[in-house]
């Protein structure tokens, strides 16, 4: 044998060394010009390795163990087949196996190869070469996915080494004790404290533990809205009238949306009411609009973390219609109870006519008008309060000489501002109906709203805070 013969065999015997010296960390030392963009490990997962191209389809098998993902990039003066060529090279030093190989138009479809490779870096897709194969080391068999493009710049390698590992299934110890344990409950701290003035919990059904109530509407009679059915996007929305009891509660953020409302449908159900209606995420649509549209009191929260539903009791005495709508997101939980007991309107709460009016400005120089009626939370009057408009009509036109103020009141619940201005609204509706509709002049009346500063009775209970909501016709000894 002649010394050239010699020293081929014993570089090509330390080649062999070296890499099976490094397997265990890395398979392949990169180029020497290439530096990593970006690299990944996967302690188990499984990759589809690409085992034919046969035109547009992609033939792969699939194979399991720990993976490591390494993109280089590597200057443009190094060709896509020439680097995989290196490794091609290097595979059979280790004797090795090849899977698969293309070059160029062999490869067929690049996007569609970037689609299945899924690179960690996808904006080269020129000169594809790929290479696929499989190495019996000493103590492991690894398989490798070389895959090489480039563009005008610079050339990108996508370097996939799947180490064949039996899925490692012990990394997570368990504790037998916990096993015998009993379960115990989460409680919570009674937080009625922080509930909303004059607020409370509706007699039939009591509220979450740890729930206080953040905001609060209640009325004798009046008009809400509720949806029945989404499509597209778009509620239909159905008016119910009746006692109307509105709570939303701020819930701690360790209950789900899906236990509340569990729990708010068990309670429902038990008390003999029938789900009618009821959405849960996205389907439910965008809660801004089911805000705006329904004026619920819970609003803030993700889409997808939302159920609503819709509830009827059937009794004789009057039907009894609740909605809940759970709301929430990371950081906040939210849920509402409406509860609608249908009832007629009172319509005879005051009995004014024209004398009982004339009298009570002659002793008093005012008097509440009760009788009118407006929708909820609007200034629009029902059409029972058309018969107390009237009657106040034939009175200023009866006594063209009198002016009068028309002043609105609210009680104290919600924001002060707010109730201004409702009752300043409310004021100007009663005097728009008696002047365009009855045509009493202009000149006679002024409208104003107070709001909440004038109460008649406690509104710390509901029978003075029905007294509080009034119209009250004022009698003016001034020409201002």
């Amino acid at each position: 044998m002649t010394l050239r013969a010699k020293i081929a065999i014993l570089l090509s015997i330390n080649l062999l060394l070296s890499w099976q010296a490094v397997a265990n960390e890395s398979l392949f030392t990169p180029l020497t010009e290439a530096k990593v963009y970006k690299q990944t490990e996967r302690h188990f997962s499984p990759f589809e390795l690409i085992s034919a191209i046969e035109k547009s389809t992609i033939n792969t098998t699939t194979v399991q163990g720990k993976l490591t993902r390494i993109n280089y990039k590597i200057p443009v003066s190094f060709e896509p087949s020439h680097i995989i060529n290196n490794y091609k090279q290097q595979i059979s030093v280790l004797n090795g196996q090849i899977l698969f190989e293309c070059h160029q138009k062999s490869c067929g479809n690049v996007s569609k190869l970037m689609k299945q490779l899924k690179p960690l870096n996808n904006i080269y897709k020129s000169s594809p070469a790929l290479l696929t194969a499989k190495v019996q080391l000493e103590k492991k068999l690894v398989y490798l996915s070389a895959f090489s493009t480039n563009w005008e710049k610079e050339a990108v390698l996508q370097l996939d080494i799947i180490e064949v590992i039996e899925e490692p299934l012990d990394l997570i110890a368990v504790n037998p004790e916990f096993l015998g344990a009993e379960v115990v409950q989460k409680t919570f701290k009674d937080m009625s404290h922080k509930d909303t003035k004059n607020a409370s919990d509706h007699p039939m059904i009591a509220r979450l533990p740890g729930a206080y109530i953040e905001k609060y509407q209640q009325f004798d009679f009046g008009q809400t809205a509720v949806f029945t059915a989404v499509n597209n996007g778009q509620h239909a929305v159905k008016q119910l009238e009746g006692k109307i009891t509105d709570i939303n509660y701020k819930l701690p953020r360790t209950y789900s949306e899906f236990e509340v409302n569990a729990n708010y449908q068990s309670a429902l159900l038990k008390l003999g009411f029938v789900k009618t209606f009821n959405c849960q995420g996205k389907a439910c649509g965008k809660p801004r609009h089911i805000e705006k549209r329904t004026k619920t009191l819970a609003h803030i929260g993700d889409a997808n973390q939302q159920f609503y539903s819709l509830y009827t009791l059937t009794r004789a005495e009057g039907n009894v219609h609740a909605m809940t709508y759970i709301i929430g997101f990371e950081g906040g939980l939210w849920g509402e109870i409406k509860l609608v007991e249908e009832t007629s309107l009172v319509d005879d709460r005051v009995s004014i006519d024209l004398d009982g009016l004339t009298d009570k400005i002659a002793q008093t120089g005012h008097v509440a008008l009760d009788g009118l009626l407006f929708k909820f939370d609007s200034d629009e009057m029902l059409p029972d309060a058309e018969p107390v408009v009237e009657v106040v009509a034939t009175y200023l036109k009866s006594h063209p000489k009198q002016s009068f103020y028309v002043i609105g009141h609210t009680d104290d619940k919600g924001k002060q501002s707010y109730n201004q201005v409702l009752s300043d609204k409310r004021a100007k509706a009663v005097v728009k109906q008696l002047t365009s509709a009855h045509k009493v002049p202009k000149s006679q009346l002024t409208a104003k709203g107070i709001g909440e500063y004038s109460p008649v009775a406690n509104n710390s209970n509901e029978a003075g805070q029905k007294l509080n909501r009034r119209v009250e016709l004022v009698l003016r000894s001034d020409n201002k």
